[in-house]
């Protein structure tokens, strides 16, 4: 495996994560819990260990999409920006399809709202490992 900046780990999934929290908690709480069929009270009342399980996940992205910068050689923002969005169309993407043409209602809001959030959540995530890339 190859050598990766924990620190770097640590800032892109925090910086992940937030664009999450916008995402979902404040830009587009409304559409994602109508599309979801969830409410205010609900929302509320989760339990905090789901969201130690997303900060798990994130982190396993940002740790995988590491280790594919690495192996590319990215260098610069320029280049993990294009890595990130072309790992997104061919797995993050794909993988939010399958809830898609799954699940019965076929929401397009969700879909829309969670992919875009992977997209956008992979190139910040990205462009913040390339400012900590170790030569």
């Amino acid at each position: 495996m190859p050598k990766l900046n924990p620190l770097g780990i640590a800032v892109a999934s925090i910086a992940f994560y937030f664009v999450g929290f916008l995402w979902y908690g404040l830009i587009f709480s409304d559409a994602w819990m109508a599309a979801e069929g969830v409410t205010q009270e609900a929302a509320d009342a989760e339990s905090p260990a789901w969201m130690a399980l997303g900060a798990v996940i994130t982190v396993m992205q940002v740790v995988g999409l590491a280790i594919v910068l690495k192996w590319k050689g990215a260098i610069g923002a320029a280049d993990a920006v294009k890595a990130a969005a072309l790992l997104w169309a061919l797995f993050a993407l794909p993988f939010t399809l399958y809830g898609f043409a799954y699940t019965p209602g076929h929401d397009a809001t969700l879909l829309m709202l969670d992919a875009s959030h992977l997209l956008v959540g992979w190139i910040v995530a990205a462009v913040t490992l390339s400012l900590f890339r170790q030569k």
